[in-house]
C-alpha cells in the first residue's frame, strides 16, 4: 500500500474529511489530496503532526519495515531527497483550474477574468484575478483564438448570405421592370420602355444597397420615410348621432390622409435612395466581398 492510501485510511478510520484533516495542519484540502494521490509528500513536520492526530508512530504510517524490504536503499534515498527539495521550494500559488501547486515563477500566469453578477434584477460586472499555471494557460489563449475564429467564420458566412440575397432579389425586381419595359416597346412606347428600363437599374441598385445594408442608404431611407408617421389631431365632438357621425367621417379621413403621408414620404425616399444607390453600390458591395460591416 502506498503511502497516500495510508494517509487516507488513516484519516477514514480518524472520521475526518480532506478539509478536516487539512484544518488541523494548517494546509490547504488540495495539498491533503494530493499527498492521497501520490502526487506529493508531506513535510517531516506534518507526518509528525499527522502521527499525533492519528495516534501512530511514523513505522504504523509509512510501513517502514515493508517499504525497505521492498524497495532497494537507493530509491528509498531518492524518494528522501525529493522530499526534502520539495520542501526547500516555496508554494507560489495554487492554478484556479487545475488545482496544482505552481512552485516556479515561469509556470505562474496571472489573468484577469470578467464575469456578471446579479443581486435581484440588478447586475454588475466584476473583474477577478486569477492564478493559471502554465498549461491551463495555453488552453485559455487556445480557447479564446478558437472562440475569435468562430465568430468570425460565421460573420463571413453572414456577409456571404446577404450578398447572395443581394444579387437574387434585386434581379426578380430588375426582371420584372424590364418585362413591362419590352412590353412597352412591343406597343410602340419607346420613352416609356426606356423609363422602364431605367427603373429597373435604379431599383437593382436601391435594393441589393439595402439588402448589404453596410452603407447610410438604408438609414437615410428610413429617415425619410418616419416623416410620413405624423400623430393625428385629437378631436373635439358632442355626444349626440350628429356628433358621432362627424367623429367617423373626421378619424376615416385622418387615418387615409396617415395612409397617404406615409406612402408619399416611403416614395420619396425610395425615389432619393434609388438615386443616391447607383453611386453607393459598387463601394457597398466592395465592402461586403472585404468582409466588413
Amino acid at each position: 500500500m502506498g503511502i497516500g492510501a495510508k494517509i487516507k485510511e488513516y484519516r477514514t478510520k480518524a472520521g475526518l474529511t480532506q478539509k478536516d484533516l487539512a484544518d488541523k495542519l494548517y494546509v490547504t484540502y488540495q495539498a491533503v489530496s494530493r499527498w492521497e494521490n501520490d502526487e506529493a509528500e508531506p513535510s517531516i513536520d506534518t507526518i509528525k503532526e499527522m502521527c499525533n492526530i492519528f495516534s501512530c508512530s511514523t513505522d504504523e504510517l509509512f510501513e517502514i519495515e515493508k517499504k525497505q524490504e521492498e524497495k532497494p536503499i537507493d530509491e528509498l534515498v531518492n524518494t528522501l531527497e525529493q522530499v526534502k527539495e520539495q520542501e526547500s521550494k516555496a508554494v507560489l500559488g495554487i492554478c484556479d483550474r487545475c488545482s496544482k501547486l505552481i512552485y516556479d515563477k515561469d509556470d505562474l500566469t496571472k489573468h484577469e477574468e470578467s464575469h456578471i453578477e446579479r443581486n435581484g434584477r440588478s447586475s454588475h460586472t466584476v473583474k477577478k484575478t486569477v492564478i493559471l499555471c502554465k498549461e491551463c494557460d495555453e488552453k485559455r489563449i487556445f480557447d479564446e483564438r478558437e472562440k475569435l475564429a468562430r465568430i468570425e467564420r460565421e460573420k463571413q458566412a453572414s456577409l456571404k448570405k446577404r450578398r447572395i440575397h443581394s444579387f437574387v432579389w434585386p434581379i426578380i425586381l430588375a426582371i420584372t421592370f424590364i418585362i413591362i419595359a419590352v412590353t412597352s416597346f412591343a406597343n410602340g412606347n419607346t420613352k416609356l420602355g426606356f423609363l422602364w428600363i431605367l427603373i429597373a437599374i435604379l431599383g437593382y441598385s436601391w435594393l441589393a444597397t439595402m439588402i448589404l445594408n453596410n452603407s447610410f442608404i438604408t438609414d437615410l431611407w428610413m429617415e425619410i420615410t418616419s416623416w410620413g408617421f405624423v400623430r393625428m389631431p385629437g378631436i373635439i365632438f358632442s355626444f349626440s348621432f350628429g356628433g358621432i357621425a362627424f367623429l367617423i367621417v373626421v378619424k376615416v379621413f385622418l387615418f387615409l390622409l396617415g395612409i397617404t403621408l406615409a406612402l408619399g414620404t416611403a416614395a420619396l425616399a425610395t425615389v432619393i435612395a434609388m438615386a443616391l444607390s447607383i453611386f453607393v453600390y459598387p463601394f457597398a458591395l466592395s465592402k461586403n466581398i472585404k468582409g466588413k460591416e
